[in-house]
């Protein structure tokens, strides 16, 4: 037992200096220059708990129900990157941030798989060595540290809405990740998480192109395939493991989730901007009386071909060099080649908006508001990201 102990205090050691060791390189070291040096020592230290985690072994040799969960998971990742994929007809294609050099190829699935394959056989290995909840915490919080990119983290403390968006888009879904790599670990071994992991990677590094999601979007799919891979693992462990009649077997089956997930997936379509209307925070009191500060506005969409629906009167949400501003329409002018043009202006302000607003600018007509429900929104832009105007939720 002493010994087992033992290895574990080695290997928590050890993985706070490889933390320690990149944060150190990031911070005081010019990253350009000791990269590819900084990612062969990895590598090599990699490669070495590797093998030192080899012969370590496991509290129990079987897991109940793993084929079943590596087929499972296996087939919620496959569909997971036909949907996404899928979306991407709608929202549009970005190339891939690696190159699709051959060598180069190589070389990521070397450095990216590779690492993630060595780092998740580490996982394994510890974790269900000395099976205690301390330990799953522990080495999950460490081995979501060990993949963060600090590079990348550190260049955005210099702006707050950058901040934020680091956070909710990198740190949180790697949380999530790190959160169910460990449970797939102790619930079946280090087969299980590469079931989901390795595809994950492999996709990263060859496929040529991927869905153009905002920061938004490609987080809350990240944190949802983790929540689903959760919920289905679960569910395959809880019937092998336990005893349960029929009617329980139905009552805790991820399938009655769905409506809930589907509910969920229109909520974030709705906010993110993908259903034909789109909610608004309000930052100031430009339109008082009609709505104040804190109240949230159903900006409907509408194309160029829509434009002559609309008239004097109509509040119009629009682009301009400052952002987005919600205005009542006071006029409408056509210019020598006919397009036509708005002249807004705030119900509380007196004077009309200095530019005439053009066709192209124009996102939606606002069609309904709630008043007060916005504020946690107007104060969270306000005080942690510093915006002063109002904001898309």
């Amino acid at each position: 037992m002493n010994k087992e102990r033992g290895t574990i205090i080695l290997y928590v050691a050890i993985l706070c200096i490889i933390l320690i060791g990149c944060l150190t390189l990031t911070v005081f070291v010019v990253p350009s220059f000791f990269q590819e040096s900084t990612r062969i020592v990895i590598m090599i230290i990699w490669i070495a708990l590797t093998v030192i985690a080899m012969p370590i072994e496991n509290d129990h040799t079987r897991f109940k129900g793993k084929n079943e969960k590596i087929k499972t998971t296996l087939i919620i990742v496959i569909i997971y990157y036909i949907i996404y994929f899928l979306l991407g007809l709608i929202v549009g294609y970005r190339k891939s941030p690696y190159s699709r050099n051959f060598f180069m190829i190589i070389k990521n699935l070397f450095y990216i798989v590779g690492l993630i394959a060595m780092q998740d056989y580490v996982r394994s290995k510890v974790m269900n060595n000395q099976r205690k909840k301390i330990n799953y915490v522990l080495f999950t919080i460490i081995f979501v540290l060990i993949r963060l990119d600090y590079t990348e983290g550190f260049k955005v403390f210099s702006s707050g809405d950058k901040v934020f968006e680091y956070f909710a888009s990198v740190v949180i879904p790697e949380i999530a990740k790190g959160c169910v790599c460990s449970y797939l670990a102790i619930s079946g071994g280090t087969l299980l998480v590469y079931a989901y992991s390795i595809p994950v990677a492999i996709f990263q590094v060859l496929v040529p192109i991927f869905p153009d999601f905002d920061w938004f979007l490609k987080s809350i799919f990240d944190i949802m395939i983790s929540l689903i891979l959760f919920l289905y693992n679960n569910y395959e462990h809880t019937i092998k493991t336990t005893r349960l009649t029929r009617k329980d077997k139905k009552k805790i089956n991820p399938i009655r989730n769905i409506p809930e997930i589907m509910c969920l997936l229109l909520v974030v379509a709705f906010i993110a901007g993908f259903l034909p209307a789109k909610p608004v925070a309000i930052m100031s009191y430009s339109m008082v009386p009609t709505f104040s500060r804190g109240a949230v506005v159903i900006s409907v969409k509408m194309d160029e071909k829509d434009l002559h629906k609309l008239k004097v009167g109509d509040i119009l949400h629009y682009k301009s060099e400052n952002g987005e501003i919600i205005h009542r329409i006071i006029s409408i002018k056509e210019d020598k080649d006919g397009k036509i043009l708005f002249q807004t202006q705030g119900d509380n302000n007196n004077v009309p908006d200095g530019n005439l607003v053009e066709p192209e600018q124009v996102i939606g007509c606002v069609k309904l508001y709630i008043p007060y429900i916005g504020y946690p929104s107007v104060w969270f832009s306000e005080k942690i990201l510093g915006m002063k105007s109002f904001i898309t939720i």
